[in-house]
């Protein structure tokens, strides 16, 4: 497994297609690699506030 969330890694796969040229960057592309960004800024928010959660029961 990569360590990385389901949107991060769907996020650099898309980032690859384009640098690649198999996708070409619109608007609708652009919101949705916004979209990606933020959600997978939100499962690392939760990633870390269950981490420290489980720190401290420990």
């Amino acid at each position: 497994m990569s360590g990385q969330s389901i949107p991060e890694q769907l996020r650099k796969s898309l980032q690859q297609h384009i640098e690649d040229a198999d996708l070409q960057q619109n608007d609708e592309l652009i919101q949705l690699m916004s979209k990606l960004s933020d959600l997978s800024d939100k499962v690392a928010a939760a990633k870390a506030k269950a981490l420290a959660r489980r720190k401290v029961t420990r």
